[in-house]
């Protein structure tokens, strides 16, 4: 369960922040008279006693995808209750709440140091998502062959793994093989029923299948796709060469194909 905590911003700064934002909710509504301020504190305490504790998880876990119940379960509120409070704060102009925010930040940062931030956190860092520098190397070299003066967008096939990773990367990349497809044919296998052009796709990128090169470039064809990416070990130079289909780029683990260019 803490790895799963760590893994979607659980060792940032937002937990600074909103505990931050909590004290300042509590602390104006604790003036005013009001219980908001109690009351979200209370279902802090709560929470943590009912649902952020292993056994929870586990029977979550049954019922869900452990992972986005993690997910959705504590960073929604956190995020909603931060960009509630320095919007509050700032469009009112309260210059003594905006400096106790940043006081109370500071003493959480200084009370975590190691919790909240560490050296590597000093500097903006350039890969801000944390995802694998293939998905970097390879998004950016799609983008830098497909140039900005074109009003299309670029169609590209990856694995499954990869394809999730460029999506929250680089939106602009559209998807030649969707999630749908890739959830059939998991199920199903190649049995052409259902998507018969993406699963040619699939059955290249995916696992590096030599099949029949007329079917794929059909596919292709059909699907308007300008770049495969696929795992350089899976050594497709020479099956991909037959559809005039070159490499651009390697990353440390995979290689970008130029299908066609299209003004």
């Amino acid at each position: 369960m803490l790895d799963m905590f760590w893994q979607y911003n659980g060792d940032s700064l937002y937990l600074a922040a909103f505990a931050a934002s909590l004290g300042l909710l509590y602390d104006t509504d604790r003036k005013k008279g009001g219980t908001t301020g109690k009351k979200a504190v209370i279902a802090l305490g709560l929470s943590i006693l009912f649902v952020f504790n292993e056994l929870a998880y586990q029977l979550m876990g049954r019922i869900t995808e452990a992972k986005t119940y993690y997910r959705f379960f504590w960073m929604l509120p956190v995020l909603f209750l931060i960009a509630y409070q320095l919007t509050e704060a700032f469009f009112s102009r309260q210059k003594k709440r905006i400096l106790a925010a940043a006081l109370i930040f500071a003493l959480c940062l200084g009370f975590g140091a190691n919790l909240f931030i560490s050296r590597k956190n000093l500097s903006r860092p350039l890969n801000i998502y944390g995802l694998a520098p293939d998905t970097i190397t390879v998004a950016d070299a799609i983008m830098e062959d497909w140039g900005r003066e074109r009003k299309k967008q670029p169609v590209a096939a990856f694995d499954m793994y990869l394809e999730y990773q460029v999506r929250t990367y680089e939106p602009r990349i559209c998807w030649a093989v969707s999630r749908q497809a890739y959830l059939y044919q998991a199920e199903h296998g190649y049995d052409q029923k259902k998507y018969p052009f993406q699963q040619r796709i699939i059955a290249a990128v995916n696992e590096g299948i030599h099949g029949d090169a007329a079917k794929l470039k059909r596919s292709l064809k059909k699907l308007g796709v300008h770049y495969l990416v696929i795992r350089t070990e899976y050594d497709m130079d020479s099956y991909l060469s037959q559809l005039s289909i070159e490499p651009v780029k390697q990353s440390d683990n995979y290689t970008v194909y130029r299908v066609r260019k299209e003004a």
